[in-house]
């Protein structure tokens, strides 16, 4: 079992990595926005370059690239993935016969003043049963 000192030192290393990451990716995004400025004033200044929309472009891609791969190890992305992950384990166990989805045994009925109560006596929801027919 890992001491309260070796779970911090684990849990600041991954919290140090996730940092990191986020301040490569800001750096990442601030020099691209800054350098295509420079690019597109300058030589929209001296006359333009047929190269430029392409270096554009292609730094681009690799901006958004570089977003997505952090979204999916420490964004929104981390979540969905597990959850489909989770859903996909299920349905794998379902069909390997596994698995049995939990069913809802819990009997519930609408009070006088509409709300909703647990039946405990199973003689009054038998009855109840049976007046709905």
């Amino acid at each position: 079992m890992m001491s309260d000192a070796d779970q911090y030192d684990a849990i600041r290393k991954r919290v140090e990595k996730r940092y990191k990451a986020k301040q490569e990716l800001i750096i990442h995004i601030a020099s691209y926005v800054a350098t295509n400025i420079g690019l597109w004033w300058f030589f929209g200044n001296i006359g333009g370059q047929w190269w430029l929309p392409w270096v554009t472009l292609g730094w681009g891609i690799g901006v958004v690239v570089n977003f997505f791969d952090y979204y999916n190890k420490y964004g929104g992305g981390v979540e969905r993935r597990e959850a489909e992950i989770q859903r996909e384990i299920e349905r794998e166990k379902e069909r390997l016969g596994l698995y049995e989805k939990p069913k809802n045994e819990s009997r519930v009925r609408l009070s006088e003043d509409g709300e909703l109560e647990e039946i405990v006596d199973e003689d009054d929801y038998t009855s109840q049963q049976k007046r709905r027919g």
